[in-house]
Protein backbone atom coordinates (compact mmCIF):
# COMPACT_ATOMS: atom_id res chain seq x y z
CA UNK A 1 0.00 0.00 0.00
CA UNK A 2 1.21 3.49 -0.83
CA UNK A 3 0.12 6.85 0.53
CA UNK A 4 -1.38 9.35 -1.90
CA UNK A 5 -2.51 11.94 0.64
CA UNK A 6 -1.43 12.98 4.14
CA UNK A 7 -3.52 15.19 6.39
CA UNK A 8 -4.33 16.15 9.97
CA UNK A 9 -7.46 15.18 11.89
CA UNK A 10 -7.50 18.62 13.58
CA UNK A 11 -7.56 20.46 10.23
CA UNK A 12 -11.11 20.88 8.94
CA UNK A 13 -10.00 21.68 5.38
CA UNK A 14 -7.75 18.64 5.37
CA UNK A 15 -10.66 16.41 6.40
CA UNK A 16 -12.86 17.85 3.65
CA UNK A 17 -10.13 17.26 1.07
CA UNK A 18 -9.71 13.69 2.28
CA UNK A 19 -13.44 13.05 2.00
CA UNK A 20 -13.40 14.36 -1.57
CA UNK A 21 -10.44 12.13 -2.47
CA UNK A 22 -12.20 9.06 -1.05
CA UNK A 23 -15.33 9.86 -3.07
CA UNK A 24 -13.32 10.28 -6.29
CA UNK A 25 -11.47 7.01 -5.74
CA UNK A 26 -14.64 5.14 -4.87
CA UNK A 27 -16.31 6.37 -8.07
CA UNK A 28 -13.42 4.84 -10.04
CA UNK A 29 -13.49 1.55 -8.08
CA UNK A 30 -10.13 2.25 -6.48
CA UNK A 31 -9.89 0.69 -3.02
CA UNK A 32 -8.54 3.08 -0.39
CA UNK A 33 -7.98 2.86 3.35
CA UNK A 34 -7.16 5.46 5.99
CA UNK A 35 -4.19 4.89 8.28
CA UNK A 36 -4.18 7.14 11.36
CA UNK A 37 -1.18 7.96 13.58
CA UNK A 38 -1.06 8.78 17.31
CA UNK A 39 0.05 12.34 16.52
CA UNK A 40 -3.28 13.07 14.79
CA UNK A 41 -2.06 12.74 11.23
CA UNK A 42 -3.42 10.23 8.75
CA UNK A 43 -2.65 8.81 5.32
CA UNK A 44 -4.90 7.65 2.52
CA UNK A 45 -3.41 4.40 1.23
CA UNK A 46 -4.15 2.60 -2.03
CA UNK A 47 -2.79 -0.70 -3.37
CA UNK A 48 0.50 -0.43 -5.25
CA UNK A 49 -1.17 -1.55 -8.48
CA UNK A 50 -3.71 1.28 -8.26
CA UNK A 51 -1.38 4.15 -7.32
CA UNK A 52 -0.93 5.37 -10.90
CA UNK A 53 -4.67 5.13 -11.65
CA UNK A 54 -5.56 6.91 -8.42
CA UNK A 55 -3.17 9.80 -9.04
CA UNK A 56 -4.31 10.18 -12.66
CA UNK A 57 -7.97 10.31 -11.61
CA UNK A 58 -7.20 12.98 -9.00
CA UNK A 59 -5.28 15.05 -11.58
CA UNK A 60 -8.15 14.66 -14.05
CA UNK A 61 -10.66 15.83 -11.45
CA UNK A 62 -8.48 18.85 -10.62
CA UNK A 63 -8.19 19.81 -14.30
CA UNK A 64 -11.93 19.47 -14.98
CA UNK A 65 -12.92 21.51 -11.96
CA UNK A 66 -10.20 24.17 -12.10
CA UNK A 67 -12.30 26.53 -14.24
CA UNK A 68 -15.50 26.04 -12.28
CA UNK A 69 -16.69 29.27 -10.67
CA UNK A 70 -16.53 29.50 -6.93
CA UNK A 71 -19.86 29.10 -5.18
CA UNK A 72 -21.56 32.45 -4.68
CA UNK A 73 -20.99 33.96 -1.25
CA UNK A 74 -23.85 33.96 1.18
CA UNK A 75 -25.63 37.28 0.98
CA UNK A 76 -27.49 38.13 4.18
CA UNK A 77 -31.01 39.49 3.85
CA UNK A 78 -29.98 42.73 5.57
CA UNK A 79 -27.75 43.43 2.57
CA UNK A 80 -30.88 44.63 0.75
CA UNK A 81 -32.08 46.79 3.64
CA UNK A 82 -30.70 50.28 4.00
CA UNK A 83 -32.13 52.81 6.47
CA UNK A 84 -30.83 55.58 4.18
CA UNK A 85 -32.68 54.13 1.17
CA UNK A 86 -35.83 53.72 3.26
CA UNK A 87 -35.57 57.32 4.48
CA UNK A 88 -35.07 58.50 0.89
CA UNK A 89 -38.16 56.60 -0.26
CA UNK A 90 -40.27 58.10 2.53
CA UNK A 91 -38.87 61.53 1.69
CA UNK A 92 -40.20 61.15 -1.85
CA UNK A 93 -43.56 60.02 -0.47
CA UNK A 94 -43.70 62.99 1.92
CA UNK A 95 -42.96 65.47 -0.86
CA UNK A 96 -45.64 63.95 -3.09
CA UNK A 97 -48.19 63.92 -0.26
CA UNK A 98 -47.57 67.53 0.73
CA UNK A 99 -47.74 69.05 -2.74
CA UNK A 100 -50.73 66.88 -3.71
CA UNK A 101 -52.87 67.55 -0.64
CA UNK A 102 -52.12 71.28 -0.80
CA UNK A 103 -53.09 71.52 -4.45
CA UNK A 104 -49.55 72.40 -5.55
CA UNK A 105 -48.80 69.31 -7.63
CA UNK A 106 -49.13 70.72 -11.14
CA UNK A 107 -47.51 74.00 -10.14
CA UNK A 108 -44.56 72.15 -8.60
CA UNK A 109 -44.06 70.18 -11.81
CA UNK A 110 -44.17 73.40 -13.82
CA UNK A 111 -41.74 75.21 -11.52
CA UNK A 112 -39.30 72.38 -10.70
CA UNK A 113 -39.64 69.78 -13.48
CA UNK A 114 -36.76 69.15 -15.86
CA UNK A 115 -37.05 70.69 -19.32
CA UNK A 116 -34.50 71.20 -22.07
CA UNK A 117 -35.82 74.70 -22.66
CA UNK A 118 -35.58 75.84 -19.03
CA UNK A 119 -32.20 74.17 -18.57
CA UNK A 120 -30.93 76.06 -21.60
CA UNK A 121 -32.07 79.23 -19.85
CA UNK A 122 -29.70 78.52 -16.97
CA UNK A 123 -32.21 76.87 -14.61
CA UNK A 124 -29.89 73.95 -13.88
CA UNK A 125 -31.55 73.33 -10.51
CA UNK A 126 -34.38 71.57 -12.36
CA UNK A 127 -32.11 68.59 -13.15
CA UNK A 128 -31.93 68.02 -9.38
CA UNK A 129 -35.42 68.93 -8.19
CA UNK A 130 -37.12 66.89 -10.93
CA UNK A 131 -35.79 63.72 -9.27
CA UNK A 132 -38.08 64.32 -6.28
CA UNK A 133 -41.36 64.85 -8.12
CA UNK A 134 -43.81 62.21 -9.39
CA UNK A 135 -46.85 62.32 -11.62
CA UNK A 136 -49.12 60.05 -9.52
CA UNK A 137 -49.15 57.42 -6.77
CA UNK A 138 -48.32 54.55 -9.13
CA UNK A 139 -45.31 56.42 -10.45
CA UNK A 140 -44.19 57.16 -6.89
CA UNK A 141 -44.62 53.59 -5.59
CA UNK A 142 -42.70 52.14 -8.53
CA UNK A 143 -39.74 54.40 -7.87
CA UNK A 144 -39.87 53.81 -4.12
CA UNK A 145 -39.64 50.08 -4.76
CA UNK A 146 -36.77 50.64 -7.19
CA UNK A 147 -34.86 52.68 -4.63
CA UNK A 148 -35.27 50.01 -1.96
CA UNK A 149 -34.21 47.20 -4.30
CA UNK A 150 -31.31 48.93 -6.09
CA UNK A 151 -30.29 51.95 -4.03
CA UNK A 152 -30.44 49.92 -0.81
CA UNK A 153 -27.57 47.56 -1.74
CA UNK A 154 -25.69 50.48 -3.31
CA UNK A 155 -25.77 52.49 -0.10
CA UNK A 156 -24.78 49.47 2.00
CA UNK A 157 -21.72 48.59 -0.06
CA UNK A 158 -20.64 52.17 -0.80
CA UNK A 159 -21.62 54.00 2.38
CA UNK A 160 -24.72 56.10 2.90
CA UNK A 161 -22.97 59.42 2.31
CA UNK A 162 -20.83 58.37 -0.62
CA UNK A 163 -23.70 56.37 -2.11
CA UNK A 164 -26.18 59.24 -1.92
CA UNK A 165 -23.67 61.61 -3.52
CA UNK A 166 -23.00 59.17 -6.36
CA UNK A 167 -26.73 58.60 -6.79
CA UNK A 168 -27.50 62.31 -6.91
CA UNK A 169 -24.60 63.02 -9.27
CA UNK A 170 -25.54 60.24 -11.69
CA UNK A 171 -29.27 61.01 -11.59
CA UNK A 172 -28.64 64.71 -12.21
CA UNK A 173 -26.20 63.91 -15.00
CA UNK A 174 -28.78 61.64 -16.62
CA UNK A 175 -31.32 64.48 -16.68
CA UNK A 176 -28.80 66.99 -17.99
CA UNK A 177 -27.59 64.72 -20.78
CA UNK A 178 -31.12 63.75 -21.80
CA UNK A 179 -32.36 67.32 -21.94
CA UNK A 180 -29.29 68.50 -23.85
CA UNK A 181 -30.64 66.82 -26.99
CA UNK A 182 -33.75 69.01 -27.25
CA UNK A 183 -35.03 72.54 -26.89
CA UNK A 184 -38.69 72.00 -26.08
CA UNK A 185 -40.92 72.84 -23.12
CA UNK A 186 -41.78 69.22 -22.30
CA UNK A 187 -41.34 68.64 -18.56
CA UNK A 188 -39.98 65.38 -17.15
CA UNK A 189 -39.99 64.28 -13.52
CA UNK A 190 -39.38 61.23 -11.39
CA UNK A 191 -36.71 59.36 -9.46
CA UNK A 192 -36.55 56.69 -12.18
CA UNK A 193 -33.39 58.33 -13.53
CA UNK A 194 -31.75 57.91 -10.12
CA UNK A 195 -32.99 54.31 -9.89
CA UNK A 196 -31.42 53.56 -13.27
CA UNK A 197 -28.28 55.34 -12.07
CA UNK A 198 -28.18 53.05 -9.02
CA UNK A 199 -28.32 50.04 -11.34
CA UNK A 200 -25.44 51.44 -13.38
CA UNK A 201 -23.39 52.14 -10.26
CA UNK A 202 -23.93 48.60 -8.95
CA UNK A 203 -23.00 47.18 -12.32
CA UNK A 204 -19.86 49.30 -12.43
CA UNK A 205 -18.88 48.11 -8.98
CA UNK A 206 -19.38 44.53 -10.10
CA UNK A 207 -17.26 45.14 -13.20
CA UNK A 208 -14.38 46.57 -11.17
CA UNK A 209 -14.21 43.61 -8.77
CA UNK A 210 -11.06 41.55 -9.45
CA UNK A 211 -10.08 44.16 -12.01
CA UNK A 212 -6.44 43.18 -11.53
CA UNK A 213 -7.04 39.56 -12.49
CA UNK A 214 -5.83 40.19 -16.04
CA UNK A 215 -9.07 39.12 -17.69
CA UNK A 216 -10.60 41.11 -20.52
CA UNK A 217 -13.08 43.77 -19.56
CA UNK A 218 -15.68 42.43 -22.00
CA UNK A 219 -16.73 39.40 -19.89
CA UNK A 220 -17.17 41.83 -17.03
CA UNK A 221 -19.89 43.57 -19.03
CA UNK A 222 -22.08 40.61 -18.07
CA UNK A 223 -22.06 42.06 -14.57
CA UNK A 224 -24.30 44.86 -15.83
CA UNK A 225 -27.02 42.51 -17.08
CA UNK A 226 -28.92 41.72 -13.84
CA UNK A 227 -28.87 45.34 -12.69
CA UNK A 228 -29.98 46.60 -16.10
CA UNK A 229 -32.83 44.09 -16.09
CA UNK A 230 -33.96 45.11 -12.60
CA UNK A 231 -33.80 48.78 -13.48
CA UNK A 232 -35.71 48.25 -16.72
CA UNK A 233 -38.50 46.47 -14.87
CA UNK A 234 -38.59 49.31 -12.37
CA UNK A 235 -38.83 51.85 -15.17
CA UNK A 236 -41.68 49.90 -16.79
CA UNK A 237 -43.75 49.74 -13.62
CA UNK A 238 -43.00 53.32 -12.58
CA UNK A 239 -43.94 54.89 -15.90
CA UNK A 240 -46.35 57.83 -15.77
CA UNK A 241 -47.06 61.26 -17.16
CA UNK A 242 -44.07 63.56 -17.54
CA UNK A 243 -41.59 60.67 -17.56
CA UNK A 244 -38.65 60.63 -19.94
CA UNK A 245 -37.45 57.26 -21.23
CA UNK A 246 -34.23 58.74 -22.60
CA UNK A 247 -33.42 60.12 -19.14
CA UNK A 248 -33.68 56.55 -17.80
CA UNK A 249 -31.13 55.36 -20.34
CA UNK A 250 -28.76 58.24 -19.70
CA UNK A 251 -29.15 57.79 -15.96
CA UNK A 252 -28.01 54.19 -16.31
CA UNK A 253 -25.09 55.18 -18.54
CA UNK A 254 -24.12 58.04 -16.21
CA UNK A 255 -24.20 55.71 -13.21
CA UNK A 256 -22.04 53.17 -15.04
CA UNK A 257 -19.52 55.80 -16.13
CA UNK A 258 -19.28 57.48 -12.74
CA UNK A 259 -18.99 54.10 -11.02
CA UNK A 260 -16.19 52.95 -13.31
CA UNK A 261 -14.29 56.10 -12.40
CA UNK A 262 -15.08 56.03 -8.67
CA UNK A 263 -14.82 52.42 -7.50
CA UNK A 264 -11.24 51.69 -8.58
CA UNK A 265 -10.21 54.75 -6.52
CA UNK A 266 -12.74 54.34 -3.71
CA UNK A 267 -10.40 52.95 -1.01
CA UNK A 268 -9.20 56.35 0.31
CA UNK A 269 -12.73 57.75 -0.06
CA UNK A 270 -14.40 55.22 2.23
CA UNK A 271 -15.09 55.48 5.94
CA UNK A 272 -17.53 57.36 8.17
CA UNK A 273 -15.72 60.71 8.02
CA UNK A 274 -15.85 60.87 4.22
CA UNK A 275 -19.41 59.59 4.46
CA UNK A 276 -20.48 62.51 6.64
CA UNK A 277 -18.69 64.97 4.37
CA UNK A 278 -20.41 63.44 1.32
CA UNK A 279 -23.78 63.62 3.05
CA UNK A 280 -23.16 67.28 3.84
CA UNK A 281 -22.37 67.89 0.16
CA UNK A 282 -25.65 66.19 -0.81
CA UNK A 283 -27.62 68.41 1.58
CA UNK A 284 -25.77 71.45 0.26
CA UNK A 285 -26.62 70.60 -3.34
CA UNK A 286 -30.28 70.00 -2.52
CA UNK A 287 -30.62 73.21 -0.52
CA UNK A 288 -28.88 75.19 -3.24
CA UNK A 289 -31.18 73.74 -5.91
CA UNK A 290 -34.32 74.56 -3.94
CA UNK A 291 -33.13 78.08 -3.06
CA UNK A 292 -32.12 78.73 -6.66
CA UNK A 293 -35.53 77.52 -7.81
CA UNK A 294 -37.39 79.75 -5.35
CA UNK A 295 -35.29 82.79 -6.27
CA UNK A 296 -35.89 82.16 -9.96
CA UNK A 297 -39.64 82.13 -9.41
CA UNK A 298 -39.70 85.36 -7.42
CA UNK A 299 -41.07 88.30 -9.42
CA UNK A 300 -38.54 90.83 -10.63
Amino acid sequence: MESIFTGSIQNNNSRKQADLILIILASQSVRAVIDTSPDGSYNILVPDDDVFKAREQLKKYARENKADPRPPPHVPTKFFFSPAALALAFCLAAIHYIITTRGLHQQAILDFGSSSYYLSQGQSFRAVTALFLHSDTKHLLGNMAGLLVLAGPLLRVTGYGQGLLLLLAAGTAGNLISESFGRDLRLSIGASTAVMAAAGLLGARRMTIDADSGHSVFPKLKGLAPFAAAATLTAMFSHGDNTDVSAHLFGFLAGTGIGLCYYPLSAPLSGPVIGRISFGIVLGILCTAVIQGVLTLLPG
